[in-house]
């Protein structure tokens, strides 16, 4: 059993990884706000003692940290983690800047520590089909990879709590951070090899918060297109990969719950539902803490879709391809 400590109260943390955290076996042993009071209400639930010193939370005790703060924290609140000592399993964007995606990933191997990445699609069932039937040759040799996560989003920015996702220089990016960075590691994670250069388009043209942004991605040996939007009811966010013997489909795979149904061609073939991605996440964090093999996105893979929203930003404001 591991000893959780929570850096970040938002919905995505209280909704569905801490419940997953208790789930999967392991105690949320401490909770950080600088709102105490909100510490102490959510740490109610899991028995947790309440922070609202940073200094006092690396000392209680606990082996690993989640992070679910805003995007602009993630660098700091890992770093001074990673120099405690503590495992991190830290949510995307892992950070805004390359070169503290970087730092991170060195430090934690300096350590010796856990540092992943919470893209909880690496654990939805028709992932491991769809690399099967990769891998067996089924779809003979890949051509093209297509991803699309959208919705239409009603968030209130007027709430304080939320203000950050508008601010540029806190949020780095609008549907891109929200949903297109799991769609890039989802296509990643297919391809099987690293992207060499990347491309964009995006409403508002020129804005770092985007609506809509279409990151188009070029493998040595696949081209793909990610996409994603806050402007788009009804979506399908299905996973298309083609190659030179079929084409897979993933109906409604972009999602946080799993209900999606797999299609080659046009038939259908496998029907999803019903399994927790966050907890078969914490439980590959746990394995990668202990050092055992998973399929958990590693502190480098995350840094790779940094670099790739990073190079994405740029080349559509210089319209023209960059290179990773």
């Amino acid at each position: 059993m591991m000893k959780f400590g929570i850096l970040g109260l938002g919905n995505h943390a209280k909704s569905r990884v801490m419940p997953a955290i208790a789930k999967a076996g392991h105690e949320i042993s401490a909770i950080y706000s600088r709102k105490i009071e909100k510490a102490r209400e959510e740490g109610s639930k899991y028995s947790s003692r309440a922070y609202d010193s940073l200094e006092g939370f690396m000392k209680s005790g606990i082996d690993a940290v989640y992070i679910a703060s805003p995007n602009f924290l993630h660098y700091e609140q890992a770093k001074q983690s990673l120099l405690n000592g503590k495992h991190v399993l830290l949510e995307k964007q892992m950070t805004l800047r390359n070169d503290h995606a970087s730092e991170l990933v060195r430090l934690a191997a300096d350590k010796g520590l856990a540092l992943a990445v919470g893209f909880h699609l690496r654990f939805h069932p028709a992932i491991g089909q769809v690399r099967k039937m990769i891998q067996d040759g089924r779809l003979g040799e890949l051509t093209y990879i297509s991803g699309m996560w959208a919705g239409y989003s009603s968030r209130n920015y007027d709430n304080p709590d939320n203000k950050w996702w508008m601010e540029d220089d806190q949020a780095g990016g609008g549907s891109v951070m929200g949903t297109g960075v799991h769609v890039m590691d989802t296509i990643n994670y297919i391809a099987g090899e690293a992207p060499q250069s990347v491309s964009c388009f995006k409403i508002p043209r020129g804005a770092v918060i985007d609506t809509t942004e279409q990151v188009g991605i070029q493998y040595p040996s696949v081209v793909a297109s990610a996409v994603s939007s806050r402007r788009i009811r009804n979506s399908e966010n299905s996973l298309v990969v083609c190659g030179t013997g079929g084409t897979v489909t993933v109906r409604g795979m972009f999602s946080t719950d799993v209900n999606s149904k797999l299609l080659l061609g046009a038939e259908p073939i496998e029907q999803y539902s019903g399994l927790n991605m966050y907890e078969e996440e914490v439980k590959a964090f746990n394995d990668m803490a202990r050092g055992h093999s998973s399929v958990i996105a590693t502190g480098s893979d995350g840094e790779l879709v940094v670099r790739m929203v990073n190079a994405a930003s740029a080349a559509e404001k210089e319209g023209r391809s960059v290179k990773l």
